[in-house]
């Protein structure tokens, strides 16, 4: 059969495609699949005995991307892989990243999602050092990929960097290092879980800002929307909640 219908009403129809199809695409654009590496991080990010990914940080991402409408999967990596992979690899984030300055440049940034004080851990009997100056020609115990590492060096310090933060407090206990540098609450956690006594937190040095970062073609307009999202929960109180439900306090 002849079409019979105006050619303006052809262009009409078309222009209003175009329009259904623009807007189609926003709404998948905006709810695309975000892929999410983070390590062995307690208690902001770990693996629980089921293999699934828990801790007070992945439940602050995890509010946020529900309520921004993405879908995501969360897996656990060696530090060093997974902000490499939130470097290079479309649609991929890290957690819980430090916001330093030789950073700052390679990915788009959301958050901050927590805060992290970094401490020296020693022997409890250990004298206590009133400033980082003083520990100068000391061994410091890190582990590789983290922003402490980088910190220290910048400032002269010697760092043994381990491939994970996990042999640390042996390495402290066996002398092979004379502080162990990590998060105040990661190193009591780690202590805790290897059933270590002993060692306590010596100088809290400094304190940082926990952000999730993306790889840097993450479209500017989701990342304004993820930041806007995250403020929301932090005004409503489901952030003070979260925290609330790990023992801890903003």
């Amino acid at each position: 059969m002849q079409n019979l219908q105006h050619p303006a009403l052809h262009a009409q129809h078309r222009a209003i495609m175009v329009v259904v199809c623009a807007i189609a695409c926003t709404s998948v654009c905006a709810a695309e699949r975000l892929v999410l590496a983070t390590e062995e991080y307690p208690p902001y990010n770990m693996s629980d005995t089921r293999g699934h990914v828990v801790g007070l940080s992945t439940d602050i991402v995890k509010a946020l991307l529900d309520a921004a409408g993405y879908e995501y999967d969360i897996t656990v990596y060696p530090w060093a892989r997974a902000i490499g992979m939130a470097r290079t690899q479309v649609n991929t984030c890290v957690y819980s990243m430090s916001r330093t300055p030789e950073r700052e440049a390679l990915y788009k940034w959301i958050g901050p999602l927590v805060s992290n004080d970094w401490a020296l851990f020693a022997p409890a009997k250990s004298s206590r050092p009133a400033s980082l100056d003083e520990t100068a020609n000391m061994r410091i115990g890190s582990y590789q990929g983290d922003a402490i590492v980088s910190y220290l060096q910048t400032r002269g310090h010697i760092v043994d960097a381990a491939p994970n933060d996990d042999v640390n407090p042996k390495k402290l206990l066996a002398g092979r290092i004379d502080y162990w540098a990590t998060g105040r609450l990661i190193g009591q956690y780690r202590l805790a879980q290897q059933g270590i006594s002993g060692i306590e937190p010596v100088l809290v040095f400094n304190r940082t800002e926990m952000y999730l970062a993306c790889q840097k073609q993450l479209p500017d307009e989701q990342v304004k929307l993820l930041n806007s999202t995250l403020a929301g929960l932090q005004k409503s109180g489901a952030i003070r909640k979260i925290y609330a439900t790990h023992g801890y306090t903003p």
